[in-house]
């Protein structure tokens, strides 16, 4: 062979080897086209399962906040039953050491007093049992439709109306 011919042979070997090269890395590239096709299926699935994912613990959270809520209810109950319930005693209490006459003049006027702060205490515990209701609803719809703020009126309210009782009750007390 000539030299031309060897390099026209030659050359025609090199663009073989170099249309198979570029072949495989086609293939290459479809390779990973495909695999970049199966990545990103997979992060649409994991970012479908995050999506379910936070609605449950929406979920979750709307249902702590409703325990929550019940949690509260039952302390202002609890709180109502034990206010009542004392109050009862110390008018019971008042009448029968009133009805007994052991008491002297002078303490037979403090059991009187002693036998309204039982109904007053009575009445309190009563109030706040149906403020507790009304507030449990309240707030049960507001987590509902989840619209939840808290209720700053109400609280200040009902700490004013314990404070006033405590002072009244602490001149009541110096005074009688």
């Amino acid at each position: 062979m000539t030299e031309p011919e060897l390099n026209s042979n030659e050359m025609a070997k090199k663009r073989t080897e170099m249309a198979e090269h570029r072949t495989g890395l086609s293939d290459h590239r479809t390779d990973l086209s495909e695999h970049r096709t199966d990545l990103s299926e997979h992060r649409t699935s994991l970012s479908e399962k995050r999506t379910e994912m936070g609605e449950v613990r929406s979920s979750l959270a709307t249902m702590r906040s409703h325990l929550a809520n019940e949690r509260t209810h039952l302390a202002y109950m609890r709180t109502g039953i034990s206010l009542i319930s004392f109050g009862i005693t110390i008018n019971r209490f008042a009448w029968f050491l009133i009805d007994n006459k052991t008491m002297s003049r002078y303490g037979h006027s403090f059991l009187h007093d002693t036998k309204d702060l039982g109904i007053g205490m009575v009445f309190l515990g009563s109030a706040m049992l149906i403020w507790s209701l009304f507030n449990y609803r309240k707030t049960a719809d507001a987590i509902t439709n989840n619209n939840y703020t808290p209720s700053h009126r109400s609280v200040l309210a009902f700490t004013l109306a314990l404070i006033l009782v405590g002072v009244a009750s602490t001149v009541w007390l110096i005074l009688s």
